[in-house]
C-alpha cells in the first residue's frame, strides 16, 4: 500500500541517529569521537553477508527490483474487483516491498559505516529514490479502496484471503472520510517537500550557524551541539554557566528565522488536517498511528497532577550539588561523580542478567542475538553517531548500530537497541510481512521495559553506598528527561497547533514565551524549585522534533507503559509475561495503543502514570535515606 515502504530502524531517538530512551532528551546526538581504544579484531563488529554477499550482489538485486517496482502499476483498476484480485495485487506489492526493504537495509548500514564512503552514500541515495519511486507507482492503491462502501471493504477485510491485512484495510474502511480523491493525494504528496521546513531547520541549525568557542581549562572548545551536550554536564558549575549563556544567546540570534520556519511547518501541519476533514492536527496526527487523543490528554494531565515528584527529585538534586538556588544549568553533570566502568562483554553479561524475568523463550533469542556478529559496536572515524536497531530486513535479522565507551549509559543502550532486536525477532517470526512494521509507540516499550529491567537489577545489586546513589541517579534523570521533557515537549507541541489553529502567528518572540511559560511552570520557578534565566527560553529551537508532527509524546507514553509491564515481569506474574510477549509477537497487527491495553496498561487512564510518579518517589526516597545515613556523599 501506499506509503508502506519504510527502514523500521527505531531507537531512543530518531531512526538512525539516537540514543538511549531512558535519559533521551530529544536533542541532536552527541558526537562519537571516543578516547576508548576501537574493538579488537572483529569482536564488536557486525557482518552483513546475510543481507548481500557483496556490493556487487546488491547491485544485481537492485536492477532487478526497480524493474518490479514500475511492473506493480499493472494493476491499477483492478483492486476494487474481487477479494482475491486485491489478495495478489497486496501480496505482489508486498513482495517488491520487503525486497526493497532489504535493499535499503544494506545501503543504509553500509554508509553509517563510514559516512565519508561516496559509493555507499550514492548506495543509500539510489535506494531512496527507489522508495520514492516504490511509493508513487503505488499511490493508486489507498484511494481506490477509499472510494469503496466502507461496509464492503470492512467485509472484504474479515475475507480468509485478505487475512494478512485485515488490520490495514479495516483502517482504511475507518479513514475513508479523510482520504482525498487519488489526484488531490497524490498532489498534496507532491508537495510535501516544498510545504515541509525540517530540511531548511537541519541546515540553518547543523551547518550554517558559526558556533562560538569559549575557553575551558586552557583549552578553546567549539561550542556546537556536541559541544554543549559535553560540556554541560561539566562539574564546575562557572564552566556550565558560561556554556549556557553562550549557547543559548547564539541560538537567539536566529530566533526570528527558526521562529518562521516552524510556524511554517506547524501552518502546513494545520492546513493538513483541515483539508482532510480532521477536528484539529493532533487529531488528524494520532489518527494516522490509529492513537486516542484521551491518551494525549491524560499523558500531558497526568504529568502536570504529578510535578511534585519532579520539583522532589531537583530538590534531591540541589542537595547533593550543593548548591544553594538550583539553576537550570545545574540538570545535567552527574549527581555521583565517580562512575563505574564496563566493557562489552560486560554489557552483554548484565543485559542477559537483567531480563531473565522475561523467560527462556526470550532469553534464548536474546543470546543468539548478542553472540552473533550483529552489532556494530564501538566507535570508529567517519561512523555515524548514536544508536539504533534495523529490523527491516524482513528474512534475514536485526542489525544494532551503537557507540561503546564503557559507561553505564553504554550498556544501558546496549539493552535499550536489543529490546527493539527480540521485538522485531518475535514479530518477524509471527507476523506476515504486510503486518510486521510494529508501531514507534510499542517499540519504544520493548526497548524501555529493558531498561528497567536493567537499572533495577543495578539499583538491586550495589554493593556501596555510592554505587546504589548513582544508579539511584540514573533512573531519576532517565524519568526527568524521559516522562518529564517528553511532555513537556508534548504540551508545547500541541499549545502551538491550537494557536495557528485561532488564526495566530508563531514569531521568535512568541514561541520563547509559550515555551519559557512551561519551562518555568515544569520546573517550579514560582515554587522557588528553580531559576531559569529568561535567556534559555529560546531552547524551543534546538529541538528538530517539533517539526516531526506530533512524536515526542511517544516517549513518555512509552516509559509509562514499560515502568507497569517491568513491575509484573519482576513480580514474576507469568500472565503478564505471556500477555507481554503476545504484544511484541502480534508487531503491527493492530493499534499500538490497544495492542499495549491487552496487556493490561490503559494509557488512556491515569493509573500507570501515577504507578510510574510512585516508582519514582521511591527512587527518591531512597536517595534520601542513603544520604541521611551517608551525607558525605552529598556535594561531591
Amino acid at each position: 500500500m501506499s506509503g508502506r515502504f519504510s527502514l523500521r530502524a527505531v531507537c531512543a531517538g530518531v531512526a538512525l541517529t539516537c540514543t538511549a530512551s531512558m535519559g533521551w532528551a530529544a536533542e541532536p546526538p552527541a558526537s562519537s569521537t571516543s578516547t576508548r581504544p576501537s574493538a579488537p579484531s572483529t569482536e564488536g563488529q557486525w557482518s552483513l553477508g546475510d543481507l548481500y554477499a557483496s556490493p556487487e550482489a546488491w547491485q544485481a538485486q537492485f536492477k532487478r527490483t526497480a524493474r518490479d517496482v514500475d511492473a506493480l502499476s499493472r494493476f491499477k483498476g483492478q483492486l476494487t474487483e474481487s477479494p482475491e484480485k486485491l489478495a495478489r495485487a497486496l501480496d505482489a506489492i508486498g513482495e517488491v516491498e520487503k525486497t526493497t526493504a532489504r535493499l535499503a537495509v544494506f545501503a543504509s548500514l553500509t554508509a553509517d559505516e563510514n559516512l565519508s564512503d561516496n559509493r555507499a552514500q550514492e548506495r543509500q541515495n539510489r535506494i531512496t529514490q527507489l522508495g520514492a519511486r516504490l511509493d508513487s507507482v503505488t499511490g493508486f492503491v489507498t484511494p481506490a479502496l477509499a472510494e469503496m462502501p466502507p461496509e464492503t471493504l470492512a467485509d472484504w477485510a474479515t475475507r480468509p484471503v485478505l487475512a494478512d491485512y485485515r488490520y490495514r484495510l479495516t483502517r482504511i474502511s475507518e479513514q475513508a472520510p479523510h482520504i482525498l480523491g487519488a489526484e488531490t493525494e497524490s498532489a498534496l504528496a507532491a508537495l510535501a517537500p516544498v510545504t515541509s521546513s525540517e530540511e531548511s531547520y537541519s541546515l540553518l541549525s547543523n551547518a550554517d550557524i558559526p558556533w562560538p568557542e569559549i575557553t575551558v581549562n586552557g583549552d578553546l572548545r567549539r561550542l556546537d551541539s556536541a559541544g554543549y551536550a559535553a560540556l554541560r554536564k561539566s562539574d564546575d558549575r562557572a564552566v556550565r554557566k558560561q556554556v549556557f549563556d553562550t549557547f543559548w544567546a547564539t541560538w537567539q540570534t536566529y530566533a526570528t528565522t527558526f521562529g518562521a520556519l516552524l510556524n511554517k511547518e506547524v501552518t502546513a501541519h494545520v492546513t493538513s488536517a483541515r483539508l482532510h476533514h480532521y477536528d484539529s492536527a493532533l487529531d488528524a496526527a494520532l489518527s494516522s498511528n490509529d492513537i486516542p487523543v484521551g491518551v494525549y490528554d491524560q499523558l500531558v494531565a497526568s504529568a502536570n497532577a504529578h510535578l511534585d515528584s519532579l520539583h522532589r527529585y531537583l530538590k534531591l538534586r540541589q542537595r547533593l550539588l550543593g548548591v544553594e538556588t538550583l539553576r537550570y544549568y545545574d540538570i545535567y553533570p552527574p549527581l555521583i561523580a565517580r562512575a563505574p566502568e564496563f566493557d562489552l562483554n560486560q554489557a552483554k553479561a548484565l543485559t542477559r542478567e537483567a531480563t531473565q524475568p522475561l523467560g527462556q523463550a526470550y532469553q534464548g533469542l536474546l543470546k543468539e542475538a548478542t553472540d552473533a556478529d550483529w552489532t556494530s559496536a564501538y566507535p570508529a572515524r567517519g561512523k555515524r553517531s548514536g544508536a539504533y536497531m534495523n529490523g527491516a530486513a524482513y528474512d534475514v535479522h536485526p542489525y544494532v548500530l551503537m557507540n561503546f565507551n564503557g559507561h553505564y549509559s553504554d550498556v544501558s543502550t546496549y539493552a535499550h537497541e536489543w529490546g527493539h532486536g527480540v521485538h522485531s525477532m518475535l514479530t518477524s517470526s509471527h507476523q506476515p510481512w504486510a503486518s510486521a512494521d510494529y508501531p514507534i509507540f510499542t517499540a519504544e516499550v520493548a526497548s524501555t521495559v529493558n531498561e528497567f529491567l536493567l537499572i533495577d537489577h543495578m539499583i538491586a545489586s550495589a554493593d556501596t553506598p555510592s554505587l546504589k546513589l548513582y544508579y539511584l541517579g540514573q533512573a531519576l534523570e532517565s524519568l526527568r528527561a524521559t516522562f518529564f521533557r517528553q511532555t513537556q515537549f508534548a504540551e508545547f507541541e500541541r499549545a502551538i497547533h491550537q494557536s495557528v489553529e485561532h488564526g495566530d502567528s508563531l514569531s521568535g518572540e512568541r514561541l520563547n514565551r509559550m515555551y519559557g511559560a512551561l519551562l518555568e511552570k515544569y520546573y517550579g520557578v514560582d515554587k522557588g524549585v528553580m531559576q531559569i534565566d529568561p535567556a534559555y527560553h529560546v531552547e524551543w529551537a534546538y529541538v528538530p522534533h517539533f517539526y516531526y508532527n506530533f512524536y515526542v509524546y511517544q516517549y513518555a507514553t512509552s516509559i509509562t507503559a514499560a515502568y507497569a509491564i517491568a513491575r509484573e515481569l519482576e513480580a514474576g506474574n507469568l500472565d503478564a509475561r505471556t500477555a507481554y510477549l503476545n504484544m511484541l509477537k502480534r508487531g503491527g497487527s493492530d493499534s499500538g495503543y490497544r495492542l499495549i491495553k491487552a496487556t493490561g496498561v490503559d494509557l488512556a487512564t491515569p493509573a500507570p502514570y501515577d504507578a510510574l510518579m510512585g516508582y519514582m518517589n521511591d527512587l527518591i526516597d531512597q536517595a534520601n535515606a542513603l544520604l541521611d545515613k551517608h551525607p558525605e556523599l552529598g556535594a561531591q
